[in-house]
């Protein structure tokens, strides 16, 4: 009699890889889920369907109810019911069946909405009038004057009135810029800095509300308040203008769909009808900060009670070169995601108090004070102090990251910036007349990506490395995956994603936002082929002639991060969207490069960026990354039923050439660190010749004192090859090294993010060059991928992308002590847990569903089932031994 097992419960529902999407980008959008207990396999599944959540609730689905569908180990079915209306809100949900034929009940009700077409936008592009061509008000001797010429927030209103309380109403808005939506005083969901980034020559995201409950009989009014962001106001390190590298101003697309009982249908739009004026924000800039002059507030400026004066008509304009194209937001929408409390505070050398929140992050302070009328407080942001206590700003270079706050006076008064944010653990205050009581909390921001995984150690050090990089993650996946949010740059390089990337998988669900990212890139990519270093590219205008080409690693990292995602998600749809694409870069490097040798377009050929000690010979690293492009093309021909043979023929013949070009009297050329890495991980050399690249590395780690010498992109190959070249022990040395250079240096100087550099700050030489220098840059970071996949044990397999097929090769070292992990894979959360105690060691592992892993154990380590076993869905627990080292 077979034993039954516990109901499978099924949860994690998302369309289209989102938790709740704004439209859809297809006719048949896919509908996932996850599932947990312990049933070994999933053989049916059942979704339905509805507009009503009441009925889904109830298990009706009148719109599509597949039925009992069988199909083993499927976690996803491609929408199966009628063809899906626009501007609709469906409600979903979805039911499964075990092995033992045991019914699931259904997953709580998740939604999407349908949103609209190109063609069902019928309104404006609204902005506040008048305004000079290059986007600048003329000098009015107002409170909105200021020297960095930044535009104050632009509020606008329209009234409406209904004849009864609608049966349903959805909004849909995006802006040039960014928003904050209101209705009938009420704010309008709970996102920061939307629509968010993209270029917006070419494309603008909208967001989709459902506003019905706000809604009511008699007179409305929706409004919003629009700033400068990534469009009009200060990005990027080309100091020589103020903003305006999209546009002028800012303005607000919408539109307000209603529908009556009585069947009548009102579509409020973005037009003439609408007014403006300036309030409180008197600016608001990424770099400059915010000023907000709360004695100008417009209290009740978005009821319908409220009388305007002084508000003026808005002006429809033509955005130029070229209108975007409205689409739905590809990604989850910016939220703030956590709140830290003052862990101490100071005095400044000049008397200013300082406030530590104990953890570098991206975001802003909510400040909440008592203060005579007028009284003006200023915050300033910081990474780090000085020697003295002061703030250190130096390495902000001209982000001048302050906020401004003039008190109204009237009682305890809250203060929370809208359009502006800042990269800071250290917060410094003055003001200009005593405060009576003030309250800070630090605010953290990003794009709201669901946590995937957490994992633990029983090595403090190693514990604060973890939470440094999901930290810096954190701080830097606002939009894009930016490289630093503190100075003037928060740009999307691609080389310092493509090395994290894997490592990014881990702590968050990381696949809405790649598929985001990548049409940025692709957007980016000149008529010939070439991927850029950046995305959203640097626009053309008359101040920056071309976008910027992409370097070797850089302009490469579409193909390295697209085939990562397939091999973590198991979804080959990216694959197909972007094969042209990288066909056309692969096409480029070919025809600039006749040789094989890859020294011709490399644009501003970075090098291994940031590197420590000798330099690694660029040709060698350009071409390395070249064989490494042309593997990635072959297998992605293989996954999405394209002919791979170019790629297989390319790569023999590149590596004829590697091998010809940069290895000579048994070494390669430069004979650093990281070329020898990147030979070996990307299985550059012929056999025979790889254990005598090996032992060099061997000789250049132990010259280096047992030190790392990596840049970026020789960090990611580190662990790994050290791990499989020379030892696991080796591996664990690097990793808890805590001498210069190491990451274990940066956290013993106090460090709660990852660094841009491995010498940021020396007790020798002090803070590094201003020029470049920042405390939260994930690119070395991406040591976090080995943590994952051999600490924890918890890696890919090709061979089952999604995870449904696992190798688990654990490293058990006495210095870690234990390890806990968890990971939700796309179908189900795995675990894996070790304590180790000697010559023994107990192994947890859960894995779920439809999963198996192949589990190699290190040199001298024995299970009851062996050294090299499968294992299957379900809960094990492994007893480990290896013979007495007499150690």
């Amino acid at each position: 009699m077979t034993a039954r097992s516990e109901t499978p419960r099924v949860h994690r529902l998302r369309c289209d890889d989102l938790t709740r999407p704004d439209g859809l980008h297809s006719a048949a959008p896919i509908i996932s889920w996850a599932v947990s207990g312990d049933s070994p396999r999933i053989t049916a599944w059942r979704i339905i369907a509805d507009f009503s959540a009441a009925s889904i609730a109830q298990g009706h689905g009148a719109l599509w109810d597949s039925g009992k569908v069988g199909a083993n180990g499927v976690f996803s079915a491609i929408w199966g019911g009628p063809a899906l209306p626009r501007d609709a809100r469906v409600f979903y949900s979805v039911q499964v069946w075990d092995h033992l034929d045991q019914a699931s009940d259904f997953a709580p009700v998740a939604s999407f909405f349908t949103g609209l077409a190109p063609q069902d936008w019928h309104g404006d592009w609204i902005a506040r009038y008048f305004v000079l061509p290059e986007g600048r008000a003329v000098p009015q001797d107002t409170t909105y004057d200021n020297r960095f010429q930044a535009r104050p927030a632009d509020y606008l209103r329209r009234p409406f009135a209904l004849q009864a309380r609608p049966a349903r109403a959805f909004v849909y808005a995006s802006a040039l810029g960014l928003y904050e939506l209101y209705l009938n005083g009420h704010r309008i969901g709970d996102h920061v800095m939307a629509p968010g980034w993209t270029d917006y020559h070419i494309r603008a995201p909208y967001q989709s509300f459902d506003v019905t409950d706000l809604l009511t009989d008699g007179p409305n009014v929706i409004g919003a308040i629009l700033g400068e962001g990534w469009y009009s106001g200060r990005i990027g390190h080309n100091q020589r203008r103020a903003g305006n590298h999209y546009g002028g101003r800012p303005a607000l697309m919408l539109q307000l769909h209603i529908d009556m009982e009585n069947g009548e249908t009102l579509c409020i739009t973005s037009d003439d009808q609408w007014q403006t004026r300036q309030g409180p924000v008197c600016y608001s800039d990424f770099l400059a900060g915010e000023m907000y002059d709360a004695r100008l507030d417009l209290t009740g400026w978005c009821d319908a009670a409220y009388q305007p004066e002084n508000w003026q008509p808005v002006e429809a304009i033509t955005p130029e070169p070229r209108a975007p194209l409205l689409e739905p937001s590809r990604t989850e929408p910016a939220r703030k995601v956590a709140s830290l409390p003052v862990r101490q505070r100071s005095t400044a050398p000049d008397g200013s108090a300082v406030f530590d929140f104990g953890q570098n992050l991206a975001g802003y302070v909510r400040m909440q004070v008592t203060a005579p009328r007028g009284t003006e407080i200023r915050l300033r942001h910081a990474e780090r102090l000085d020697g003295n206590g002061a703030l250190y700003t130096d390495n902000l270079r001209y982000a001048v990251s302050e906020d401004i706050y003039i008190c109204h006076g009237n009682g305890p008064e809250e203060y929370t910036p809208r359009f502006t944010f800042h990269g800071f653990q250290y917060v410094g205050l003055t003001s200009s007349a005593p405060l009576q009581d003030v309250s800070l909390q630090a605010v953290a921001i990003q794009t709201d990506l669901p946590v995937t995984g957490q994992i633990s150690t029983g090595n403090p050090m190693l514990n604060q490395l973890i939470s440094n990089i999901f930290w810096s993650q954190r701080g830097n996946f606002l939009s894009v995956p930016t490289d630093c949010p503190q100075r003037d740059e928060r740009y999307g390089w691609t080389a310092d994603a493509q090395v994290f990337w894997r490592t990014a998988g881990y702590f968050m669900d990381v696949t809405s936002f790649l598929s985001k990212w990548m049409e940025d890139l692709i957007d980016g990519q000149s008529a010939d082929g070439v991927f850029p270093d950046v995305a959203p590219t640097k626009p053309l205008n008359p101040y920056r002639l071309t976008p910027q080409p992409g370097a070797p690693a850089w302009g490469d990292a579409p193909i390295i991060m697209a085939w990562d995602h397939y091999t973590r998600y198991g979804d080959a749809a990216l694959l197909q969207r972007c094969w042209q694409p990288f066909v056309a870069w692969m096409d480029w490097i070919e025809r600039q490069n006749p040789d094989g040798l890859r020294v011709n377009g490399v644009n501003n050929n970075y090098g291994d960026w940031l590197s420590i000690g000798p330099a690694t010979h660029r040709p060698l690293i350009n071409t390395a990354y070249w064989i490494r492009l042309v593997d990635l093309m072959g297998r992605i021909a293989e996954t999405i039923g394209q002919t791979p043979t170019r790629w297989s023929t390319l790569a023999a013949r590149l590596r004829d050439t590697f091998l010809a070009a940069f290895w000579h009297e048994d070494r390669l050329t430069g004979d650093t660190q990281t070329a020898y890495l990147l030979a070996l991980d990307f299985e550059l050399l012929p056999p025979p010749l790889r254990a005598q690249a090996a032992a060099r590395l061997d000789a250049l780690i132990a010259a280096a004192d047992g030190h790392l010498q990596t840049g970026f992109l020789g960090v990611r190959h580190l662990a790994p090859v050290v791990c499989d070249w020379l030892s696991p022990a080796r591996a664990v040395d690097l990793l808890l090294k805590d001498t210069y250079p190491s990451w274990g240096f940066s956290i013993a100087q106090g460090a709660t993010t990852i660094w841009e550099r491995w010498d940021g700050w020396t007790p020798d030489g002090g803070f590094q060059s201003t020029a470049m220098n920042s405390f939260n840059h994930y690119a070395y970071g991406a040591v976090g991928e080995w943590i994952w996949a051999r600490l924890a044990g918890i890696d890919t397999d090709p061979a089952g992308p999604g995870f449904r097929k696992l190798r688990m090769r654990p490293v058990f070292d006495g210095r870690i002590g234990h390890v806990s992990a968890w990971y939700d894979a796309p179908h189900g959360r795995i675990h894996s847990a070790w304590t180790m105690d000697g010559n023994r060691v107990n192994w947890q592992v859960t894995l779920p569903a439809d999963t198996c892993a192949h589990v190699t154990l290190p040199a001298g380590w024995t299970a009851p089932q062996g050294a090299d076993f499968i294992l299957t869905a379900g809960a094990h627990d492994l007893r480990l031994t290896r013979p007495e080292t007499g150690a």
